[in-house]
């Protein structure tokens, strides 16, 4: 399955032609079809199983998006909650609260299944074990490998 549809493709061509244009109303016309084009993009990869629909939530709040944000950014960062807390503008206890409701999982465990996510990706590509747990902070490969079997 291709990652977008012939109509998807019509639309980012009407995209770029607006945006080549630069009429009056470009920008708002461009607005509005960056999002159609995410929401068809995102919901693309949601059919396809390569995106939770969780994320899509957690990036919808402007808050929590921020820490999921970081997360995606610096996978390999030891992350504790109260940076990620931080990160969001929001307090320890607030975060965590909002964080699950929305996402439906805690901070720590969308963490640990993004790396793993990463992870399987970069072993399926040949990447060496050793870097990969190291690249996405494990202490080793076998700290990997028992995440794994998690």
């Amino acid at each position: 399955m291709p990652i977008i549809d012939n109509e998807t493709v019509q639309l980012l061509q009407v995209f770029l032609a607006e945006a080549v244009g630069a009429r009056y109303g470009s920008d708002s016309a461009l607005n509005r079809m960056a999002e159609v084009l995410v929401i068809r993009i995102l919901r693309a990869q949601i059919e396809k199983g390569t995106v939770e629909p969780e994320l899509v939530t957690g990036l919808a709040d402007h808050k929590i998006s921020w820490a999921i944000v970081a997360m995606h950014d610096m996978p390999g960062k030891t992350w504790n909650n109260e940076e990620l807390a931080h990160t969001a503008g929001m307090s320890l206890s607030q975060f965590c609260d909002v964080f699950r409701n929305v996402v439906g999982q805690t901070p720590q465990a969308y963490l640990r299944g993004w790396r793993m996510t990463l992870a399987r990706q970069d072993l399926d590509k040949g990447a060496r074990v050793g870097a990969v747990a190291h690249r996405y902070g494990y202490a080793s490969p076998e700290a990997l490998a028992r995440a794994f079997q998690r």
